[in-house]
């Protein structure tokens, strides 16, 4: 296949991916976020000026941007954007699916004149810095589909939220806000798994009335067991290691191999002492134990503690799968000033992302295409684990390289010069001597 065939077949692939998730929408909306879609994935941005080179059409760029800009200050396109491509991800989800759930935020350090801009915590500087490094910009939170173990992950949900916004009532309410939109959309199925910042009562409470099963790292509480109440990190110490194992990752390009051992025993939450849960200690990855809190079915048995040190363990696709919206899309370079224009933008993004790792793929001819594109990446490496990247750069290359969103045909048939009706009658070419041939 070459490479305008590629580039042909998925524009033709956008389409239908229009055509079958926004279906409800009407044709002016429909072609802005098709529009919208096309310029992210060929731009590799969010900016609208970049998404405006991108789309290349024959009016002049100014009026093209204001179009777009004065369409993404609609109120009601997030919820109708987030809803359509949760609705088509959530038929990927079964009962034992895993939900992860991680928050993240989108620095705007230099943004001052932002609607509603606020203080977050700049993750990647905290870390190497050994403290809370503040900065603008906006929370968010990400929800993504994977079976344990798995390699792929199906973007479900991507939301932005100011603390300063009118109605913010805190981020457990924002983030229980998203959590309950995506059990709704899978009729309850999944498991929620969440780190440490998931160890919170709001959560629990909601997690346990609701019958929702979950999976959650705990930072240091006191539960109940043995009889008594007891300090998370006294009961690991003491819970016996009946199981190891190894497990093999990647980190900074090297493979590791770490042993590990794990064992549980049954405890409950103080606030809801009627709900038996269970206490999955890990030992290995640190100095300290890893306890997991988990509402699913423990036994001694090493498949049953394995199934949730396993789940755990896959919430580092959410991270890499918020990395990859990031660098790919250009997440962090939101330009549009207003609340609602930023809200807007970051449903476009969960859609470009679910189109190239979900859509892309999803049946035979599209895996075959997505072998094509990422061939079409033209990777300097081997194409990684996480192949969304590369899928992603060979999509972007055939919209800018290989196709344009608006493309001239020329028509090579020559259209027949107009003529008088009399020159229609039986006999007028013989008369002039026209050849008709």
């Amino acid at each position: 296949m070459n490479d305008t065939k590629i580039a042909s077949k998925a524009k033709a692939q956008l389409a239908n991916f229009m055509g079958k998730v926004f279906t409800h929408f009407s044709k002016p909306r429909r072609k802005f976020v098709e529009e919208c879609l096309y310029g992210i994935q060929a731009s590799g941005d969010t900016k609208l000026s970049s998404i405006v080179r991108a789309i290349d059409d024959d009016i002049r760029p100014i009026y093209t941007e204001k179009r777009l800009s004065r369409n993404l200050d609609d109120e009601t396109l997030e919820a109708s954007v987030s809803e359509a491509v949760l609705k088509d991800g959530a038929r990927s989800v079964r009962s034992d699916t895993l939900l992860l759930v991680d928050p993240t935020e989108i620095r705007k350090e230099f943004s001052y004149k932002m609607e509603f801009v606020s203080r977050v915590r700049d993750a990647s500087r905290s870390s190497k810095e050994g403290r809370d490094v503040l900065v603008n910009g906006y929370h968010g939170c990400m929800v993504a589909a994977c079976r344990s173990g798995g390699r792929k992950t199906v973007p479900l949900a991507l939301k932005l939220w100011s603390s300063r916004s009118p109605g913010f009532k805190g981020e457990n309410d924002e983030v229980l806000k998203i959590i309950k939109e995506v059990y709704a959309a899978t009729g309850g199925k999944g498991v929620v798994v969440y780190d440490r910042g998931g160890d919170r009562p709001a959560f629990y409470t909601y997690f346990i009335e609701n019958e929702r099963d979950f999976i959650v790292r705990l930072k240091g509480r006191s539960v109940l067991s043995w009889g008594g109440m007891h300090e998370v990190h006294n009961l690991a110490r003491q819970c016996t290691m009946r199981h190891s194992h190894h497990v093999t990752f990647d980190s900074h390009g090297k493979e590791c191999n770490v042993p590990i051992s794990f064992g549980a025993m049954s405890v409950r939450l103080p606030m809801h002492p009627e709900k038996e849960l269970h206490l999955v200690v890990v030992k290995g990855f640190g100095q300290d134990p890893m306890m997991l809190l988990t509402s699913l079915a423990v036994d001694g048995s090493f498949k049953s503690q394995w199934r949730i040190v396993e789940g755990y363990l896959s919430r580092w696709r959410i991270e890499e799968t918020i990395r990859f919206v990031k660098q790919s899309y250009g997440f962090e370079n939101i330009r549009v000033m207003t609340y609602t224009r930023i809200r807007n933008m970051a449903s476009l993004v969960l859609a470009s992302a679910y189109f190239a790792t979900v859509w892309i793929g999803r049946n035979i001819k599209r895996e075959v295409l997505a072998e094509h594109l990422t061939r079409l990446g033209k990777r300097l490496g081997e194409v990684p684990e996480f192949a969304a990247y590369a899928i992603a750069d060979g999509i972007k290359r055939a919209f800018t390289r290989f196709g344009k969103w608006v493309r001239t045909v020329a028509d090579t048939i020559a259209k027949a010069p107009e003529c008088p009706a009399i020159q229609l009658l039986p006999g007028f070419a013989e008369l002039l001597d026209i050849d008709d041939g």
